[in-house]
């Protein structure tokens, strides 16, 4: 699976943190099999950066699995954005299976001059994911940068793709999804296939139509995009697919085919590809010995041997099928120490067998939805592992290298994988929708305030059981420790302290049976509204942004317990006005707020219990209000009171207020205007934020 964690870590915690979705968009004005000319020629499409007047994209499939890929298309450029769009075009190919030809790519000019691009200006270099992992990925690109392209020419391209060696052999598959990000009066997709093959196919917003010439069968479909596409509706749409992403769940390719006619026959083939890979040699077997040398039972066996596979064997972040399905043999990846999906599957099966103990591979996609009804390889982007069990399946997935045992990610959550056992047909198999592993994050600060309003203190936090968990595991793993200061600094901003940081430890990333703790010491000079005498609990938000209109999806939230802890020693002679506490209940969430003071000092507690995966869109209402009314708490100015020091007015290391200077309100409390500083969460808001 292509995911290294290192690099996307501050990405993927937005993507989990996704809630500021707005209402349902409707999508702009589209025809299907064949562009409406008519409506196409009463629109004013002068204000468009440009305009796809012609996309045509023709795959022919010969019975042994290779084929012809040819793409062409025409491009009216009417702005500086559309030159800058296509000044260089980049093509991407497999260099093991195939070639690729440029036949031509060419400006016309208003004038009626031709520009063509000379092959000098083509380039052939390695796709970055090949950069990074030469021996794993043989994906290459084209780049071309076009001669003479400006505003108001006409880009005119073809590409042909020439498969010389099937994946596959006698087998073919393809997906295709239309664009509909921009103007495009006509996209076409050909794919001809020998007339008697059996064939799988499905498309469920756009019809084909089908047609034979000789021998060959034709599967045409056509698609327009006639209206101009906003930014706010374009916005919208990368939200939803963002929402989509980060539960797992994009939709399928508006365009599927393949000649495998059951999910059996791939659980065949790639068994085969596995077999030999994954039995045990002498080496292998030496080192399973001394992984479960001492352990009490299977479970044990488990347990270490996963932590072995998964912790000490660097993962290389190539996609299921990105180069070769075929893994490295168990022997060349335990001599390696790293290995893709396949290769840590392959290695981890293979201890286990060593060990007595039965593991599958199981095919998945961390991006899509399964698609049932289409067998084909191109669905799946991931291969993890499973062990039967008496009522079921123990599921893991080594290539996270600090996930706690059991834990998987959650866009692979209540997904079908395909498992693929020795000695039996290979079948679907849906993941659990929710993990035995509970979620739970806590945050705790004992500081003092003192009379010239700076705020000092320490503070610990935890987290376990959620993509935070591992995402922070793997970040702290990767970097240095002299760099562990500016790391909790950046998750001190993003959770919205305007302090600094020091003194700051962290437990082991590779113990993953406790949870991850980072301990640091925190100062904040001009502590928030001390100049005013009031002063807000030190704690992070628990909410992040709620939308105003009801989205047009379920609201998903992250099962477990959130905890906020702080305790502030006030500068003798003040007396807080405490809040009074707060108890919310909702069958999705309940939250509980209180206030204390103890030997001078302000003690808060905050505690949100999460329930549900998702609050449906007909409960919405209830979520709003449930946290806007956590979020008012959050925003809780609590006011103090100065008086002189007196027999009277000490009484057991508090600071009491007489009577008759106490408000008679029932919830004495000042709205912030704001959270401590305004800088937005960027590296603790997944955690902090109880939806995904």
């Amino acid at each position: 699976m292509q995911r290294d964690m290192s690099v996307v870590f501050v990405a993927s915690l937005c993507v989990l943190s996704i809630v500021s979705l707005n209402a349902q968009v409707s999508p702009p004005t589209s025809t299907a099999n064949g562009p409406n000319n008519t409506a196409a020629a009463t629109i004013d499409y002068s204000k468009e950066p440009f305009v796809e007047e012609q996309d045509l994209n023709k795959v022919d499939f010969l019975d042994d699995g290779t084929y012809t890929r040819e793409t062409s298309g025409r491009i009216r450029i009417q702005s500086d954005a559309g030159v800058q769009r296509f000044g260089t075009l980049t093509f991407s190919y497999q260099s093991a299976t195939e070639d690729i030809n440029v036949d031509y790519v060419r400006v016309l000019k208003t004038d009626g001059r031709v520009i063509p691009t000379p092959n000098e200006s083509i380039q052939d270099m390695p796709a970055e994911i090949t950069r990074q992992a030469p021996f794993y990925s043989d994906l290459r690109e084209k780049h071309v940068a076009v001669k003479g392209l400006g505003v108001g020419d006409v880009l005119e391209m073809r590409v042909q793709w020439i498969c010389t060696k099937p994946l596959v052999p006698g087998q073919f598959w393809y997906s295709f999804n239309f664009s509909r990000d921009f103007v495009i009066l006509h996209q076409q997709i050909l794919i001809s296939t020998p007339r008697d093959r059996a064939i799988k196919w499905k498309s469920t917003e756009v019809k084909p139509v089908i047609t034979e010439e000789g021998k060959r069968r034709i599967y045409a479909w056509t698609y327009s995009v006639l209206e101009h596409v906003s930014a706010e509706v374009q916005t919208r749409q990368q939200e939803e697919q963002n929402y989509q992403l980060a539960r797992g769940k994009l939709p399928a390719p508006d365009v599927q085919i393949s000649t495998f006619q059951s999910w059996d026959e791939i659980g065949a083939w790639y068994r085969k590809l596995q077999s030999e890979r994954v039995t045990p040699s002498n080496d292998v077997r030496l080192k399973a010995l001394e992984l479960v040398k001492g352990a009490e039972d299977e479970d044990a066996k488990l347990r270490a041997i996963y932590s072995y596979v998964s912790t000490q064997f660097r993962y290389i972040g190539i996609a299921f099928g990105i180069g070769r399905y075929q893994p490295h043999s168990a022997s060349e990846v335990l001599a390696n120490q790293y290995g893709d999906c396949k290769d840590k599957h392959t290695l981890f099966a293979s201890l286990l067998d060593a060990a007595g103990i039965k593991a599958y591979p199981a095919l998945i996609n961390s991006r899509h939805a399964l698609d049932p009804d289409v067998p084909a390889p191109s669905q799946f982007d991931h291969v993890i592992t499973a062990i039967p069990q008496r009522n079921g399946f123990v599921w893991l997935d080594t290539t996270a290298e600090v996930a706690p045992y059991g834990y998987l990610i959650s866009p692979l959550w209540d997904k079908q994988a395909l498992i693929i056992p020795i000695d039996k047909a290979a079948a679907l198999v849906t993941t659990p929708a929710e993990l035995s592993i509970r979620s739970s994050e806590t945050f705790r600060i004992d500081a003092k305030l003192q009379d010239d309003g700076v705020l000092k203190g320490t503070i610990e936090r935890t987290v376990s059981g959620s993509d935070s968990e591992v995402l922070l595991r793997s970040v702290f793993r990767r970097m240095p420790v002299q760099q562990w200061k500016d790391v909790v600094q950046r998750i001190s901003y993003g959770s919205g302290f305007a302090g600094d940081v020091s003194d700051v430890t962290a437990s082991s990333p590779e113990k993953t049976a406790e949870p991850f703790k980072i301990t640091y010491s925190y100062t904040r000079k001009n502590y928030p509204q001390w100049s005013e005498k009031r002063i807000s609990s030190p704690l992070p938000p628990m909410t992040g942004v709620i939308p105003d209109d009801k989205p047009n999806h379920a609201m998903p939230l992250i099962v477990g317990e959130f905890k906020y802890e702080s305790k502030v020693e006030l500068p003798k002679g003040y007396t807080p006005r405490l809040p009074a506490p707060v108890d919310l209940m909702e069958k999705f969430a309940e939250y509980h707020a209180a206030y204390a003071v103890e030997a001078g000092a302000l003690k808060t507690q905050r505690t949100l219990i999460l329930k549900t995966r998702e609050v449906p869109v007909d409960q919405y209402d209830d979520f709003k209000k449930f946290f806007r009314a956590v979020s008012d708490d959050h925003e809780t100015y609590v006011a103090l009171r100065q008086q002189h020091v007196t027999l009277e007015s000490y009484r057991d290391g508090v600071w009491a207020l007489p009577p008759a200077i106490i408000p008679k309100q029932k919830r004495p409390m000042t709205r912030r205007k704001g959270n401590i500083t305004a800088a937005p969460s960027a590296l603790w808001n997944s955690c902090v934020t109880p939806w995904s």
